[in-house]
């Protein structure tokens, strides 16, 4: 491809690219092609300018911006990129975060137009907290980086980010939402007296360290009360106005093992639940779970945002402990299972972590007290 300068007027040029020659599909003559760019500057510069055109249209490149804007291509992204191939769960969460925040705020702005400091503005004047806009500049990327891809820009704006938003699991944060075991006997009282339900419900959540869309997934398929095993093999996504399960945050199943305890508890809150059934009747929606509504809509999942803010903090105040975040009762888990020395495998196993190493950078917080009770059982085994 060659290109050449028309001069317009003082200051102003005409860039004009030669694309060559097409067949005209209607007359089926060979056709010139050009592409025509408006500049101001001096000849040099416009000089200058068409020589970046020619290299870049030689490197594949986009020769002008997209007039596209933000807010159609996020829409476009999501239902030609993200719908096909991730999980609806991780889909909805990408069209919930675009629209309540990502198009409101950034969406007016022209594709080709979008700068690294129109996405920092965002970032530093937002008062979400840093792990919602990890996940915000995450989707971003993502977009941009297909955009990219498909020609329609040049360059990802938020790969150019410097400051990115940045939220890591700190193991001082994790150690404040985690309670002693005093704090969560107390908790589990105050769960026994609210009923069979809750004291199953909290019992499990506390024994297993399942997620909080993992526990009200659970079905009693999914339970072996004579071998005490239970399989994690789901996790709630939509509740209303049919639910709709998906595949657990790693994707993969996981069984773990229950205490004579909680199997207990667990038989006691079948029985519970048979007597709902027949005084519900037919209006009993059965979807096998362990945990479901016991008053009308019967049989329908628990809410998962109840569960994690008002139910959950009314038994937090009547038990009078410490508040913490329902995440909390997961992060309680693993640290009482570190400090009762438990191996850190295990411990990745129950929690279904990838990589060990998840569960080491969470909860370092334990290992100090790991490395004393060592050196004490270390120091009594070989005597003075």
């Amino acid at each position: 491809m060659r290109g050449h300068l028309v001069k317009r007027y003082k200051g102003s040029w005409s860039i004009v690219l030669d694309l060559g020659r097409r067949r005209d599909p209607e007359t089926g003559f060979l056709k010139r092609v050009q592409k025509w760019f408006s500049f101001r500057g001096t000849k040099k510069e416009a000089e200058e300018h068409l020589s970046e055109l020619l290299h870049r249209y030689h490197q594949g490149g986009v020769l002008e911006p997209s007039k596209l804007l933000l807010s159609d291509w996020l829409d476009r992204w999501l239902e030609t990129a993200v719908k096909p191939g991730l999980a609806l769960r991780t889909y909805e969460t990408y069209k919930s975060l675009i629209d309540k925040h990502l198009k409101p705020s950034l969406g007016h702005y022209p594709l080709g137009e979008l700068r690294p400091d129109h996405l920092e503005g965002y970032y530093h004047g937002s008062t979400l907290q840093q792990k919602t806009l990890e996940s915000h500049h995450n989707v971003l990327s993502g977009a941009l980086g297909v955009a990219v891809r498909h020609k329609l820009i040049r360059d990802n704006a938020a790969s150019l980010v410097m400051n990115k938003p940045r939220a890591r699991d700190n193991p001082e944060e994790v150690q404040a939402q985690c309670w002693e075991i005093d704090e969560a006997r107390v908790f589990l009282k105050a769960a026994h007296e609210a009923g069979p339900q809750p004291e199953a419900f909290y019992r499990l959540a506390l024994e297993s360290g399942a997620r909080k869309g993992e526990l009200c997934a659970f079905k009693w398929s999914d339970l072996d009360i004579e071998a005490g095993k239970l399989t994690v093999m789901r996790q709630l996504i939509r509740r209303w106005p049919i639910p709709i399960f998906g595949a657990p945050k790693n994707k993969k199943a996981r069984t773990i093992d229950l205490s004579q305890e909680v199997l207990g508890f667990l038989r006691k809150q079948k029985a519970c639940q048979a007597e709902v059934k027949l005084l519900a009747g037919n209006t009993y929606q059965d979807y096998g779970l362990i945990f479901a509504y016991d008053q009308p809509p019967f049989g329908m999942p628990l809410s998962a945002n109840n569960i994690g803010q008002r139910e959950f903090s009314k038994l937090i105040e009547a038990a009078k402990v410490r508040p913490i975040t329902f995440h909390g009762l997961r992060h309680t888990a693993a640290t009482l299972m570190l400090k009762e020395g438990i191996p850190i495998k295990v411990v990745a196993e129950r929690l279904g972590h990838k990589k060990i190493t998840i569960t080491l950078d969470i909860y370092a917080h334990a290992l100090p007290s790991m490395q004393r009770d060592a050196a004490t059982k270390l120091g009594a085994l070989f005597g003075a």
